[in-house]
């Protein structure tokens, strides 16, 4: 069976590594996003996987038990947004640790994972991650060029499905680039989404739905936020804020389009966590 995976990160427009924190107004907020994306789903009935920092998820843990409550997937993706190569092993096992008994509160009995802030792990962390008690992590991108992202070696795990790869009842999902000319181009959403042409991701998305049997796609509450943007820092680039402003309107449109490719190209909506159950108990049985 096809599959496809709707993620949303859920962090604020400050919280993006583009910007400097010390110089952004923090009590302007575009979390009214994860309010947007969550009648979006439930309106085109589709099941989501959320991953959610611990600074935000200690202050929604009645919200985030209810999506839980309605099938959703809810994970974590570490306390404030600091990317996990930028700190020690020690320091990343003590922020998985502080963002654990809240992923605990809101799962209950259930397992969830873990995605790392700007896909920045490699092996050692992941090991970490797998240690530390979570059922999965979604932090490994196949795309070297971009300057935030790490790369995970997945030596002694067992590939399945080309993108996702298990070791014991643990699962590493790896999001979804298409190879053009030689190297790969991320496919999975996020800015990409907002900054392409549509017709350009369309070709792109089908070409890679024609040969494999998973797609993974993410966003954030800030890219279907429908509040104004906030003062951005005026050490910002304009380049990057050209791609922090840029296609917010048309995000909606574009996750409905989605939708019904992945639909008119049979792929079954569903949840990491929900993967990572199935992959497991078949193995078991």
């Amino acid at each position: 069976m096809k599959k496809a995976i709707l993620s949303l990160d859920v962090e604020d427009w400050y919280h993006l590594d583009y910007f400097r924190r010390d110089e952004c107004d923090t009590s302007q907020s575009l979390l009214d996003g994860l309010d947007r994306y969550v009648e979006l789903i439930t309106e085109l009935s589709l099941p989501s996987s959320f991953f959610v920092l611990g600074e935000i998820a200690e202050k929604k843990v009645s919200y985030l038990k209810d999506l839980v409550k309605l099938g959703h997937d809810v994970g974590s993706h570490g306390w404030d947004h600091k990317r996990p190569m930028t700190m020690s092993p020690e320091v990343f096992q003590a922020d998985l640790q502080r963002c654990l008994s809240t992923m605990k509160e809101i799962n209950g009995e259930r397992g969830f994972g873990y995605r790392a802030p700007c896909f920045s792990l490699d092996r050692e962390r992941l090991d970490i991650v797998r240690r530390a008690g979570f059922t999965y992590d979604s932090s490994r991108i196949d795309f070297g060029n971009h300057p935030l992202y790490g790369t995970i070696d997945m030596s002694g795990y067992q590939n399945i499905s080309g993108s996702i790869y298990k070791q014991d009842t643990f699962i590493e999902f790896e999001a979804t680039t298409l190879p053009v000319l030689g190297k790969n181009i991320p496919i999975s959403g996020g800015g990409y989404l907002r900054l392409f042409p549509w017709v350009v991701m369309k070709n792109l998305i089908a070409q890679h739905l024609k040969k494999n049997d998973i797609y993974v796609f993410y966003i954030h509450p800030f890219e279907l936020s429908q509040l104004p943007i906030p003062e951005i820092p005026n050490s910002t680039s304009s380049l990057t804020k050209f791609r922090f402003k840029h296609g917010r309107t048309k995000v909606v449109e574009r996750i409905k389009m989605l939708a019904d490719l992945l639909q008119s190209n049979d792929y079954e909506f569903t949840t990491f966590s929900a993967v990572q159950q199935e992959l497991t108990s078949s193995a078991a049985s």
